[in-house]
């Protein structure tokens, strides 16, 4: 695989909003896609490209001096599990810390959360992260509705 990361651009939209349409357990919801939609055309982000094609990307804010946040990210549901999240995330790292932040957070669904999962649910979300050196922070109970949040924090740097 010949994969390349750059900075999203304002055409990769369209692609960005399909990867999100192909994973309809993770966003299920037209708001939350509606979110991503926006997010894509509005936040910093990179994605990953082979042969011209977009197969994942994310989005991020600085929250503060020292820190940010990936406020979405996907790859394509046929890309899955081949190193593509992990580089984007690697790349977004390294270029967090050549901005001298510290701290990447990201937030999903907890593990405290009730219901049921499929088997590649919000649980493989969480070990992808846990994979690419995040850890398990504190619920956020009251950051979303219908879903109880969990922080995971990646420390930057040496």
């Amino acid at each position: 695989m010949s994969l390349g990361i750059r900075a999203i651009e304002p055409a990769d939209a369209e692609a960005c909003d399909a990867i999100v349409r192909g994973l309809p357990y993770h966003f299920g919801l037209e708001s939350g896609r509606a979110e991503a939609a926006a997010a894509v055309r509005t936040q910093t982000g990179l994605v990953a490209v082979e042969k011209g094609e977009v197969l994942g990307f994310c989005t991020y804010v600085p929250r503060f001096e020292s820190s940010a946040e990936i406020t979405w990210m996907a790859v394509t549901s046929g890309h899955r599990r081949e190193g593509i999240g992990h580089a984007l995330i690697d790349a977004l790292a390294a270029g967090l810390e050549r901005e001298g932040r510290r701290i990447l957070v990201v937030l999903t669904v907890s593990p405290s959360d009730p219901g049921e999962e499929p088997d590649d649910g919000y649980q493989s979300t969480r070990r992808f992260y846990e994979g690419a050196g995040f850890v398990l922070t504190r619920d956020l109970p009251r950051e979303w509705d219908g879903d109880t949040a969990v922080m995971m924090v990646k420390p930057l740097g040496g």
